[in-house]
């Protein structure tokens, strides 16, 4: 758990180092971080199932994605940015669309293709 926290501390100082936007309107502090931080218990940890505030939060990037599709690459690209803090079970992080009710906007991988 401390592990975990100290990550998302990590995380949360080196965004709020920049800008936070990785390209365009979505900035990943604003409007990523704090969405998918809740997952982290999930997909990080040994927590059996994703919180239901984890799961509001990726139902709302899967709507901000799916209209746009610059949007769908920028958040892409900050969760991919994000992905590198910790080691993510991706087994579990494949289960999240199915568990939380929303269509995948990215890959579901190490390093996924963003483009």
């Amino acid at each position: 758990m401390a592990k975990i926290v100290l990550t998302l501390f990590a995380l949360a100082l080196i965004l709020g180092q920049t800008n936070g936007d990785v390209n365009g309107g979505v900035n990943c502090e604003r409007d990523v971080l704090h969405l998918v931080k809740p997952c982290s218990l999930f997909v990080l940890a040994q927590d059996p199932k994703p919180s239901e505030e984890c799961c509001v939060g990726l139902q709302s990037l899967a709507k901000t994605a799916a209209a746009s599709q610059s949007d769908r690459k920028v958040l892409c690209d900050c969760i991919k940015y994000l992905e590198k803090f910790g080691n993510v079970n991706y087994t579990k992080a494949k289960q999240l669309p199915q568990l939380c009710q929303f269509t995948a906007f990215m890959p579901i991988e190490p390093n996924p293709d963003c483009s």
